[in-house]
């Protein structure tokens, strides 16, 4: 377990970083902050048991087995946990991946959570809108916005002041529950819905209801082939140009802020120029290679990131490697991530920008070198 939550650690402080590079921001060492504490900062805290009991004036990042606020954060804040519990304050969004997500205290604004179980008890209040995906979720408390999202079993017993929109397979509306806005659901089955309950309209569409087996099957076969086929490419490289793709792999940590920019700007300019040349008769031929190039950049990036990834993971272990072992693992890991709903398209952009950034500053210094050796 520890070291599923290292590599979780790694990855969100990863995406806080390329976030905000400029930010100040405090990396705990302890697990907890004390009830008499106020930090004026953001903070980076992880551990197998996080207790924040006092006050961080700030966004705070959380990973470990269980993560509990009792205190106040008045920023963002952000949980990879086993289990995580909010009974204190979250000023602004809260964003959640875990196991099991209970929350008896006030979020401030948005929350966007991926969790087995969710529970949002009588005394919770959320100010602004849920986003979500879980196996379970029981709704109680009061939601000042909208509700979205997916789950296998879903119970509303509680006030939303907005539209519920939901993809279930089984729906339970209780007598206590009250929608302001319109109710839009889709599941196997109808359900019966007691009159003035919801506000404004109740729209069902009906799903046959899937074999999870099945699907869950097929959806495992085609990520480990995906998986599988970027890892051949990926020693295929590493067999042919061990040095320059390990140089190019270390290159990306170096400057995370200018390789995004760099990336980013690299990608534009190729679609840009690439759409130019296929509008004109005969710049046909040339468009067409340079799309495709462009396209063959953006999916060989991730091989650089998960290289560089891999060696991350096994340094912060302790752990001695080879390159191979660490193009395994680190692809290994961001394909979990990448594959994680709405957060996982965000975050293989930003790989993909990051790893083109550093692609290019690596070769630029490479052939720089060459001409000063008068080898080009």
């Amino acid at each position: 377990m520890r070291i599923s939550f290292s590599i979780l650690n790694i990855i969100i402080i990863l995406l806080f970083i390329l976030i905000n590079p400029a930010g100040a921001v405090i990396i705990f060492e302890d697990e907890s902050i004390s009830a008499d504490t106020v930090i004026n900062d953001d903070v980076i805290i992880s551990g197998d048991n996080v207790i924040i009991q006092g006050t961080v004036l700030g966004d705070v990042i959380a990973t470990g087995g269980q993560v509990e606020i009792t205190g106040n954060v008045t920023g963002d804040l952000m949980v990879g946990a086993g289990r995580v519990i909010i009974d204190g304050v979250v000023g602004d969004d809260l964003r959640v991946g875990a196991g099991e997500l209970i929350i008896n205290g006030h979020v401030g604004d948005d929350l966007i959570v991926f969790a087995g179980s969710i529970i949002i008890s009588d005394d919770a209040k959320i100010g602004g809108d849920i986003a979500f995906g879980s196996g379970q979720m029981d709704l109680k408390g009061m939601v000042q916005g909208n509700v979205s999202g997916g789950a296998g079993d879903f119970t509303l017993a509680g006030q939303v002041g907005g539209d519920v929109d939901l993809e279930v397979e089984n729906l339970n509306i209780l007598q206590t529950a009250r929608i302001n806005g319109n109710l839009k659901y889709s599941s196997p089955e109808e359900v019966s819905i007691a009159s003035g309950i919801v506000g404004e309209s109740i729209e069902f569409i009906k799903e046959e209801r899937k074999g999870v087996e099945t699907v869950a099957g097929s959806s495992v076969i085609g990520w480990l082939i995906r998986y599988l086929f970027l890892l051949v490419l990926g020693l295929v490289a590493l067999a042919l140009m061990p040095n320059r793709t390990v140089a190019i792999a270390r290159a990306i940590p170096e400057n995370p802020l200018k390789n995004l920019v760099f990336g980013l700007v690299l990608l534009v300019a190729g679609f840009l120029v690439s759409i130019l040349l296929l509008v004109t008769v005969i710049g046909i031929p040339l468009g067409i290679i340079l799309l495709f190039e462009t396209f063959l950049v953006m999916y060989a990036a991730r091989l650089f990131f998960g290289l560089w990834l891999g060696r991350l993971i096994f340094s912060r272990l302790g752990k001695e490697s080879r390159p191979w072992m660490d193009m395994v693992l680190g692809l290994f890991v961001l394909f979990i991530f990448t594959s994680l709903p709405w957060v996982g398209g965000l975050i293989c952009l930003m790989v993909t920008f990051v790893a083109i950034g550093g692609l290019f500053i690596e070769q630029k210094k490479f052939y720089k070198e060459l001409r000063e050796k008068n080898m080009l």
